[in-house]
């Protein structure tokens, strides 16, 4: 899967509630807690958005309670750094065991984030973001890759937004630069073409 780098993939690890690589292959990662949804059959789901990909992790699977009831416990949105098990893996979608989960303070990050949540104009189209999945209202979905550059390029040292489209080629992005983030309006720059791309509400 593209967003998984090899980095992430735990050769060894502290001892958890279940011992990591139990249930596919074992991660350590950061990323932002979007919800827990109760299922139509009984039992929950949590979801974070991490590393451009959908994590979602079912109170029915292996995932461990005690982590799942903490993830369940924080704000929508909160920053978060989680260790579990990649059950399996779709186009942007994991199956996770939750192992264990924590508050991030200090992600740099977070404070963009939560300036990106909600409805935007985008020329004259509807862009809806809920977590890192940006939505272009009958259009076209994407999940969002949050570096300092460009996936394929260097550090720039700024946020860029690296937007995947869903169902598309996995080796293909839209890379966004931030230039500025201000109450109902968010400046983006298109860093192959150059051309400014506005968020307004």
């Amino acid at each position: 899967m593209r967003f998984l780098s090899a980095a992430l993939i735990l050769s060894t690890a502290p001892a958890f509630a279940f011992e990591p690589g139990s249930h596919g292959d074992p991660l350590q990662d950061q990323g932002y807690f979007v919800g827990c949804y109760s299922g139509e059959e009984g039992g929950s789901a949590c979801e974070i958005h991490a590393s451009g990909a959908i994590f979602l992790a079912s109170s029915e699977g292996p995932s461990e309670p005690e982590a799942m009831n903490a993830l369940a416990a924080l704000p929508a949105g909160s920053p978060v750094s989680f260790t579990g098990d990649m059950i399996s893996m779709g186009d942007v979608t994991v199956d996770l065991a939750l192992n264990s989960v924590a508050p991030n303070p200090d992600d740099e990050m977070a404070p963009l984030v939560a300036a990106l949540q909600g409805s935007w104009a985008k020329d004259g189209a509807t862009v809806e973001i809920i977590g890192l999945q940006w939505d272009e209202i009958d259009t076209a979905s994407y999940m969002i890759s949050l570096s300092t550059g460009c996936t394929d390029g260097p550090d720039r040292g700024t946020p860029h937004l690296n937007l995947y489209q869903m169902g598309g080629d996995p080796f293909e992005s839209i890379c966004l630069e931030v230039v500025a983030s201000e109450v109902g309006k968010i400046t983006l720059r298109d860093v192959d073409s150059g051309s400014e791309v506005l968020l307004t509400r």
